[in-house]
């Protein structure tokens, strides 16, 4: 598959290349002049025939246009009505404008205008933050709160049917971008009769395998301004673009784990978890943290951040984990064969610079990773509630819940309990450890502590 579609992309480039390179300024000047001359002659019969041919190209053309500019607007929202070419391109040059990278403080913490010099920072940044080497890579017997059943298992390892491939490429949002390959979404929706023979052996001979073509695990990182302005590319969110094919086999993964795992998360997660919601926690949040100042003694809120979270899990510690949650031998393989082969370019201004492998991380755009990253977190969750068990850290009590001693949302904890020093000393001792193994850090910068008017 991999093979053809390289040679489908060759061919298409070469088509492009004899076309004729007529712009739509021209052709529409050319329409416009055969109408006047055709105002002079009304009641010429080929010259009618060539405006009615002439003015169907100019409106492919114009189409071809808005098509072109809608898919680099991103405007997914924006489905029918007038053409929108104006409106795209407005979108396109203020996105161009925000995400393009002008200035930089290299390491050393010097402002780098040269695009050469930023182009090296950014790729020797980005290749050496997905380089794993500060933390374990042997780990002990790990503690769960609950193992995966038996038909839990046999949901990840049920066969793979045309009808469920075919579901997935129909929902896709043609709008999306391509990966590396050029090929997006929207080429497999329009030539699915052609292709699906070709894409279902491709993707079963993953699932007989579980490998993956290092071609087809090629990834473009684009990079997304966190705010306005930013010279510092810890301010930058790598944003995953995945061949489409490989994103394929990641949403049948996908389906499988979002029912498999649901009785593997504890209830203080609600992001990614097929049938919870997060607005649910912010609620409790919400209820928790009003009470916060009526009587009830001294109670503490920590708001903890975790630093560069999905680019820096320790892989080895995801799957040992997984292991020790009951997963099969056969998927964790699989797992793991999807997020130690990717291969890495940083998109600047475009284009791609930089070929780097990595041994740590989780993309951010890779649908499957999300719910690795939840897996990932409950082992928090377990560290937690051992610690409270033993009452090194006491909970805050409450009328809306018996017992929350912390919530997650995503990379972002909220720990509720009673202040006292050996609490805060064994809350830094779970976080040390949970990083530890993890990977996860945390940012100091971003994290906060709150305490009522009850704490002297």
């Amino acid at each position: 598959m991999v093979h053809r579609l390289k040679k489908t992309k060759r061919a298409i480039r070469d088509w492009v290349r004899t076309l004729p390179r007529t712009s739509l300024q021209e052709k529409e000047a050319e329409l416009r002049d055969l109408q006047s001359n055709l105002q002079g002659d009304m009641m010429s019969g080929e010259m009618a025939a060539r405006e009615k041919k002439m003015a169907a190209e100019v409106n492919t053309l114009r189409l071809q246009q808005e098509i072109s500019a809608a898919q680099r607007a991103k405007c997914s929202w924006l489905k029918d009505g007038d053409r929108c070419t104006k409106f795209f391109y407005d979108v396109i040059r203020a996105r161009q404008h925000r995400n393009c990278i002008q200035r930089l403080l290299d390491r050393d913490g010097r402002l780098v205008t040269d695009q050469v010099a930023i182009q090296e920072e950014v790729v020797l940044f980005y290749s050496e933050l997905y380089h794993q080497t500060d933390y374990s890579t042997v780990f002990p017997q790990l503690t769960t709160k609950t193992l995966i059943t038996e038909y839990g298992n046999s949901l990840l390892m049920a066969p793979i049917r045309m009808a469920e491939v075919e579901a997935i490429v129909m929902k896709a949002d043609a709008s999306k971008s391509p990966g590396p390959d050029g090929f997006s979404s929207g080429f497999y929706k329009r030539h699915w009769g052609a292709l699906k023979v070709q894409v279902l052996e491709a993707v079963q001979e993953f699932f007989e395998s579980d490998k993956l073509l290092k071609e087809l695990n090629h990834t473009f990182l684009t990079l997304v301004p966190k705010k306005e302005g930013t010279t510092s590319l810890a301010d930058f969110r790598p944003i995953a673009c995945c061949n489409y094919l490989y994103k394929i086999i990641n949403h049948l993964m996908c389906r499988r784990m979002e029912d498999a795992i649901q009785c593997l998360v504890s209830w203080n997660q609600a992001a990614f978890i097929k049938g919870r919601s997060i607005a649910e926690h912010s609620l409790l949040a919400h209820e928790m943290i009003r009470e916060f100042h009526k009587l009830g003694g001294m109670k503490a809120c920590v708001k903890l951040d975790l630093r560069k979270a999905y680019d820096t899990v320790n892989r080895d510690f995801l799957c040992h984990l997984m292991g020790a949650m009951g997963f099969s031998e056969t998927w964790v393989d699989r797992v793991r064969e999807c997020i130690t082969s990717p291969t890495f370019s940083v998109l600047i201004q475009g284009i791609p610079y930089g070929f780097f492998g990595s041994s740590r991380g989780l993309c951010q755009g890779d649908p499957l990773f999300p719910y690795l990253f939840t897996l990932v977190m409950e082992y928090f969750t377990c560290l937690m509630d051992i610690a409270v068990h033993w009452e090194r850290i006491v909970p805050i009590y409450s009328r809306v819940s018996p017992v929350v001693s912390h919530l997650i949302y995503a990379d972002d904890l909220l720990v509720l309990m009673r202040p006292s020093m050996r609490g805060m000393r064994e809350l830094a001792v779970v976080m040390e450890e949970f990083g530890q193994l993890s990977g996860l850090r945390l940012n100091r910068d971003k994290s906060k502590v709150y305490f009522n008017s009850s704490c002297t």
